[in-house]
């Protein structure tokens, strides 16, 4: 009886703990906040193509072209805390092209004078396991 007992407080202690999938953070602690910062504006990511911010207070909207094409174009949504930028991202994909849906969350440090974002990038909700992003605000910037 005390072995049922004992194996099942295990059990419960064990499964306790297995809420829901954690998000997977890149461990990136925030800075002091940049004063007078704007990314509103066009950036290039070598890796990622063209991104056109939008910034408004903390919250940040924007789209990216992707070099692959337009089925890996994507839609971003996202925060700035302190001087961390945390992103959502979408590519809604071409069904009709057999191209899913994908989705994922980054983090950039940004730069003190506000020109140049490193970061991570992963899948799903996960900031890290999709590789660096990097971006650096251009000067052409969209018409």
């Amino acid at each position: 009886m005390k072995t049922r007992l004992l194996i099942a407080l295990l059990l419960a202690a064990v499964l306790s703990g297995c809420g829901g999938a954690p998000v997977a953070t890149a461990g990136y602690e925030p800075h002091a906040a940049i004063k007078g910062l704007d990314l509103t504006g066009r950036w290039y990511s070598q890796d990622f193509g063209d991104l056109d911010l939008v910034q408004s207070g903390p919250k940040l909207t924007g789209k990216y072209e992707h070099p692959r094409g337009p089925e890996h174009n994507g839609t971003l949504t996202g925060e700035i805390e302190g001087d961390l930028l945390h992103l959502r991202w979408v590519q809604p994909g071409d069904m009709a092209a057999a191209i899913r849906t994908v989705t994922g969350r980054a983090v950039f440090r940004i730069r003190a004078d506000g020109l140049n974002l490193k970061g991570v990038w992963g899948y799903n909700e996960r900031e890290t396991g999709g590789g660096e992003w990097n971006a650096d605000k251009s000067q052409q910037q969209p018409q």
